[in-house]
């Protein structure tokens, strides 16, 4: 049976990622801090749930104890948004974005890697749209993404001599408990900024509130992630990224090949409410 080691696999995407691939016969294990979430995951089928803080290096160690001496894949999905204009981040909130979902997700490879190479398997990264272009206000969620697959695609290159696939899923919004709750997640974010900030960026809090209630509602079906996470597995060629949808792919296209003045243009008028 192969085996595949899902992070953040207590909800959203990497429980819809770790249902789909027990289902299609492999032994997931799944990764996840809570107790409760961790109890669901060891339910289900061929699943094993494993205890893990990605941001923990000596959680991250532990994994050595509960792993199999081959891994046919790893999907690093864990991840966090923080969102704001720049001005206004906590630094704290920032180094956090780059913790959760840059650095540990290369501790987490690091660690698993000897027993991919040792089974010639895959390395998948669930990055987003986001890490093509950037938006007003998720300036710091957009970096974390740009750094995922500049890494992603350094390492693909590296481990060619072993044979070793790595892929990038770049999904847009997904209808998952993440996006269900992001006008909330907006608010708080306003709300925690200075109210000095809260002036000067009124039009654009509003303005982009009003994006992400439009985005909210056009948000596709996590199978489109599951699918290409078990292409970027099981297929004899997998792709080296795997956007999703038309949307994505036009957009994508576009940015490419518009001019920064014009792109800023755009995006700063549909993050801004008059």
């Amino acid at each position: 049976m192969p085996s595949v080691l899902v992070t953040g696999a207590g909800r959203g995407i990497g429980l819809a990622i770790t249902e789909h691939m027990s289902r299609r016969g492999w032994e997931v294990y799944a990764t996840a801090r809570s107790a409760d979430a961790l109890d669901s995951l060891d339910r289900l089928h061929n699943v094993r749930a494993v205890p893990l803080d990605i941001t923990d290096r000596s959680s991250i160690a532990a994994l050595s104890d509960r792993l199999p001496a081959e891994l046919n894949g790893v999907v690093n999905n864990a991840g966090i948004i923080v969102n704001g204009p720049v001005e206004g981040l906590a630094l704290d909130d920032l180094t956090r974005q780059f913790e959760v979902n840059v650095i540990a997700q290369i501790a987490v490879t690091q660690a698993v890697l000897p027993r991919i190479r040792a089974s010639q398997g895959r390395v998948v990264f669930i990055s987003s749209v986001s890490g093509l272009y950037t938006t007003p206000g998720t300036g710091a969620y957009n970096a974390s993404k740009y750094a995922i697959e500049s890494l992603a695609d350094a390492l693909r290159m590296e481990l060619r001599p072993w044979r070793i696939p790595v892929s990038l899923i770049e999904p847009g919004p997904i209808r998952t408990d993440m996006w269900a709750d992001v006008l909330a997640d907006h608010d708080r974010m306003t709300e925690h900024l200075s109210a000095e900030h809260r002036r000067l960026y009124a039009s654009h809090l509003a303005g982009s509130r009003k994006l992400l209630g439009r985005m909210q509602k056009l948000a596709a079906d996590p199978t489109r992630v599951t699918k290409a996470v078990d292409h970027a597995l099981t297929s004899r060629r997998p792709k080296r990224r795997y956007l999703l949808d038309f949307a994505s792919r036009a957009q994508k296209a576009v940015v490419a090949i518009t001019p920064t003045a014009v792109n800023d243009a755009v995006l700063a008028a549909a993050t801004t409410s008059r």
